[in-house]
């Protein structure tokens, strides 16, 4: 049976102190700071708390505050976007869990995808959800802004970096018909003279290559002097793959305007779309 919660004074300060500064996430150092206690006794108030619920961790030395207003058989944050907010700064979410945010996608994913400029990439488990973080160069960390998502305020890209994010790492996004499929879907209310100007910050010829072929073949409705802008950004001599070759094919139907190689299936580029 679940007994009601408690605190001792000490743990009382801590508590009313992180509620009053409206601090829902807590680290060893924040208590020894607060309580001015050695590390061990710090360590020792986090135990406590969490036993009792005050507190759920989210990874070593880290904990979510649990508080006072959930009552006194309170119950941990379920929000997936909230716990990964606090694992990894700077972030943003991007790929397909800003794509699904967005109405960009109706995958919602297995993976929570967050980009950071520091730090170690790679995946964790937390409370039986998977994170995957990825690590961006300075250059490329931009276009995103806090947002509430399900009731938590997080940083998320906006639809032209999501855009953008799976088309420079497409495997992170599904592949390159789900990018497609982002595009179709955000056609009506894309800002196209952004998503230019964002695709030439990834100092990527053939991102822009890619971008401006799958934007032809969509029969996307851009304005011709933005899709002029796209063209002459992406000139060259380079040729390059639409799909990766580790997944799919060499070789394909060539396009000499965007000078792309065609190298997936037209039936799976455009499986869950319809292209006029």
């Amino acid at each position: 049976m679940t007994t009601p919660r408690s605190l001792s004074p000490l743990e009382s300060k801590l508590i009313l102190r992180l509620e009053w500064d409206k601090q829902a996430v807590v680290t060893t150092e924040n208590v020894m700071k607060i309580l001015d206690v050695s590390y061990e006794h710090a360590r020792q108030v986090l135990h406590r708390l969490a036993r009792d619920r005050w507190l759920a961790q989210i990874k070593p030395g880290k904990y979510e505050l649990i508080p006072a207003e959930r009552g006194e058989y309170a119950f941990s944050d379920t929000n997936p976007l909230f716990i990964g907010s606090v694992l990894v700064e700077p972030y943003y979410y991007t790929f397909t869990t800003a794509a699904f945010y967005h109405g960009l996608s109706t995958q919602a994913g297995q993976i929570v995808y967050l980009a950071t400029t520091k730090g170690r990439p790679g995946q964790m488990l937390v409370r039986e959800k998977e994170y995957r973080v990825v690590l961006q160069p300075n250059y490329k960390f931009f276009g995103f802004s806090e947002v509430d998502a399900y009731g938590s305020k997080v940083q998320m890209a906006n639809p032209e970096k999501t855009i953008l994010d799976s088309l420079d790492q497409p495997a992170y996004a599904g592949d390159i018909p789900e990018v497609a499929g982002m595009l179709r879907a955000g056609r009506s209310r894309l800002d196209w003279e952004r998503l230019i100007e964002y695709a030439v910050r990834f100092r990527s010829k053939s991102l822009l290559q890619r971008l401006g072929y799958l934007i032809d073949q969509l029969h996307l409705p851009i304005d011709a002097k933005v899709r002029n802008d796209l063209l002459v950004a992406a000139a060259g001599n380079t040729k390059c793959y639409l799909g990766q070759l580790k997944r799919w094919q060499k070789g394909g139907e060539y396009n000499a305007t965007w000078r792309v190689i065609n190298n997936i299936p037209r039936s799976e580029l455009f499986s869950e779309i319809e292209v006029a």
